[in-house]
């Protein structure tokens, strides 16, 4: 007889546990398509850094030979992902563009 008694609240605490689980799984999914949803956008400061060279080089390819594609949000500047990599993807010497289509 107790153990008829203990087994519901046993299956009670697993389906709870259970339940915070899929709870929590799908917060995270959430969480991670909004996150993916964001447009991703960096910084002259920070596109310098990435590409290891001065600030003035990379306004030089915003201003001087418009070659990064960029978006104004007031007075600063922003550039996107994708702008930079089609930046770079088309900065590519050829035998560089062979070896990365393998």
């Amino acid at each position: 007889m107790l153990a008829t008694n203990k087994t519901p609240l046993l299956d009670q605490q697993d389906s709870s546990k259970q339940f915070q689980f899929n709870l929590i799984k799908v917060v995270y999914e959430v969480k991670e398509e909004k996150q993916n949803s964001i447009p991703q956008v960096y910084t002259k400061e920070e596109v310098a850094e990435i590409l290891k060279c001065k600030i003035k080089t990379v306004e030089g390819h915003l201003y001087v030979a418009r070659d990064l594609s960029y978006l104004k949000v007031g007075r600063k500047v922003r550039i996107r992902v994708q702008d930079l990599n089609e930046f770079l993807e088309n900065r590519l010497t050829p035998c560089v563009k062979v070896r990365s289509l393998k």
